[in-house]
C-alpha cells in the first residue's frame, strides 16, 4: 500500500514539475513575443503633395528637360517636387529599409503620339547589359539646340539604411516613374481624340526593413495616379490626380506585415 501511494505521490509530482515547465516555457515564449513587438518598426507612408504639375520645356532647366512638380494644396501657387515621408512609430529602428515603387501600367506601348513628335518628343529603346535589362528613354529635343533623355522605367529601388523609431525620412518620387506618367498623360490627351483614353495606373510603394534582431518585417501602400493633358505645346503641362488607395485590393488577400 505505501508502494502504491509513493508511487502516486510521485506521479503526480512529475506531472505538476511538468505542468510548471510547460508554464515556464510559456512564459518565456511569451516574453520574447512582446519584446520582438516591442523592437519592431511600425513603419507609416504618407505622400507630401496633392497632385502633379509636369512642365516642358521650362526655361530654368540646364538642358532643356521637363520639371516634375506637385502642388501640396489646390491654391499652391509655387509647386515643388513631389515626395513621400517614411515614418517609423515604433519601438525599434528599421535597419537595411528598401522602399520599392512600382506601377501596374495596363496602357500598352510606351510611343509618343504622332502629332507630338513635331515638337521635338521620341522614345528610344536603349540595349541593355548583363546586369539590366533593355529599357525605353523619352527624348526631349527643345527648339533652341538643348535635349535629354530621360528613362522610363516601372519599378524603381530606393535604399535608406536605418530609421529610427520617432524618425522621419523624406522619399522623392522618383523621377524615372514621373517621366512615365508624363508621357501616359500625353497618350490620354491623343486617344481621348479618338474616344479612347488610358487606364488608371496604381503605384504600390512596399517597405521591406529588418530588426535589430535581424526579422523581416514588410508593408507597403497603394495609390491611383491619371495623368491628363489639354493639348498646349508651348510648354506641355500634362497634369495628374493623385490619390490613396487600400492598402491591399482584396480584403481576404493575406497581408505582408
Amino acid at each position: 500500500m505505501a508502494t502504491l501511494v509513493a508511487a502516486a505521490a510521485a506521479a503526480i509530482s512529475a506531472y505538476i514539475s511538468s505542468k510548471g515547465a510547460q508554464a515556464a516555457q510559456e512564459a518565456v515564449r511569451e516574453a520574447r513575443l512582446a519584446r520582438k513587438a516591442e523592437l519592431a518598426p511600425r513603419i507609416v507612408l504618407e505622400r507630401d503633395f496633392l497632385d502633379f504639375h509636369f512642365q516642358w520645356p521650362h526655361p530654368d532647366t540646364l538642358n532643356g528637360e521637363p520639371v516634375f512638380w506637385a502642388r501640396k494644396h489646390w491654391k499652391d501657387a509655387k509647386p515643388s517636387p513631389p515626395t513621400f515621408s517614411v515614418t517609423n512609430h515604433g519601438g525599434g529602428p528599421a535597419l537595411e529599409l528598401q522602399v520599392v515603387f512600382e506601377f501596374e501600367d495596363p496602357n500598352g506601348d510606351l510611343v509618343v503620339p504622332e502629332r507630338l513628335e513635331a515638337f521635338g518628343l521620341s522614345v528610344e529603346e536603349e540595349p541593355g547589359t548583363d546586369v539590366q535589362p533593355s529599357f525605353r528613354v523619352l527624348n526631349y529635343h527643345s527648339s533652341d539646340g538643348r535635349g535629354v533623355g530621360l528613362p522610363l522605367y516601372q519599378r524603381v529601388t530606393t535604399d535608406i539604411a536605418s530609421c529610427a523609431p520617432g524618425q522621419t525620412r523624406t522619399i522623392d518620387f522618383p523621377q524615372a516613374l514621373l517621366n512615365r506618367l508624363f508621357l501616359r498623360g500625353l497618350q490620354q490627351w491623343d486617344r481621348k481624340q479618338g474616344a479612347g483614353g488610358i487606364e488608371r495606373l496604381v503605384l504600390s510603394i512596399r517597405l521591406n526593413c529588418h530588426t535589430v534582431e535581424g526579422e523581416p518585417y514588410s508593408t507597403q501602400f497603394r495609390f491611383h495616379a491619371f495623368p491628363f493633358y489639354h493639348g498646349g505645346q508651348k510648354p506641355m503641362v500634362v497634369q495628374g490626380h493623385f490619390w490613396e488607395l487600400p492598402m491591399y485590393p482584396k480584403p481576404d488577400e493575406p497581408r505582408v506585415i
